[in-house]
């Protein structure tokens, strides 16, 4: 599903001693089946952004056009549509409420008013994309599973829904470093096989530079930067005037080249960690004799 904003604005407690302009005039493209790593401080907008997408937010200002659909200050997202967007919020786990797996997975669809057999089936698949044995963990209470066990179950909930874009807002927060790996990988693998919209809000630049074939790069409620994670990582002195830093393969790849002559100089598009090193290796390897 593709997603255009069109100078979206929006305002906190407008009219009040307490406004503030979080999002001013932001226009921008994301294309279907892309996925999208959105990046910033703290009070940037991200977060903002991104929950205009499912009618948790509207615009001041503006139009918001979601596949077929159009959100206007006075046009909402209409409730048959919204279960195409799947919203992951930061802690995920603090989403489940009901006493088994099971049901807190099947809580949306029911919303919607699917049949009992659909639900269950959907219930099976989406926690057995998440990587959970459905027979093991249906009847479980979710309170009773690990931080990670209890992310993937709050991320199958929403999968259940089958949405078309997934929204993600640093859905790794405070999980350890293997967690975050599963957790990410799982979500790439998912925005693979259902050729999802996926936007992933985050602060680590190592994992924007892993996932996002696009990025934006968000600022005092404005994009500040957009484009590919190449053309993005290439501005490290825009990127460090905004205080944000660049991925440690991208850092890497500029102090080797600053050592090494022009001819031998590496590629600036490789900031993903493993084709950094599959090219080291195939330049260092020996040709055999033959």
């Amino acid at each position: 599903m593709q997603i255009t904003f069109d100078q979206v604005s929006h305002i906190y407690a407008k009219g009040t001693p307490f406004e503030r302009v979080a999002l001013h005039n932001i226009s921008l493209t994301i294309p279907s089946g892309s996925f999208v790593g959105i990046i910033g401080h703290t009070g940037s907008g991200k977060s903002t952004l991104i929950q205009h997408l499912n009618g948790l937010l509207m615009p001041s200002s503006g139009q918001i056009t979601l596949g077929d659909a159009v959100i206007t200050p006075k046009r909402r997202l209409p409730h048959a549509q919204r279960r195409d967007i799947g919203l992951v919020f930061q802690y995920p786990e603090h989403q489940l409420f009901e006493e088994t797996v099971a049901k807190d997975v099947a809580f949306g669809p029911l919303n919607f008013d699917l049949p009992t057999e659909m639900v269950e089936a959907r219930v099976k698949e989406s926690l057995e994309i998440v990587g959970l044995d459905y027979a093991t963990i249906k009847d479980r209470s979710p309170f009773h599973l690990s931080g990670g066990q209890m992310r993937r179950v709050a991320l199958a909930g929403v999968l259940a829904m089958q949405p078309k874009v997934l929204v993600l807002d640093e859905p790794t927060a405070g999980l350890d470093p293997a967690g975050r790996v599963t957790i990410l990988e799982g979500i790439y693998r998912i925005h693979r096989e259902q050729n999802l919209t996926t936007l992933l809000v985050t602060h680590s630049m190592e994992e924007a530079a892993r996932y996002a074939d696009y990025l934006l790069v968000m600022a005092q409620g404005q994009v500040a930067m957009q484009g590919k994670p190449e053309e993005v990582f290439m501005q490290v002195d825009r990127l460090r005037e905004l205080s944000l830093d660049v991925p440690e393969t991208v850092a890497l790849v500029s102090q080797m080249n600053h050592l090494l002559p022009d001819k031998a100089s590496l590629p600036s598009s490789l900031y993903r960690e493993e084709e950094l090193i599959a090219h080291l290796l195939e330049r260092l390897s020996v040709p055999k004799e033959g």
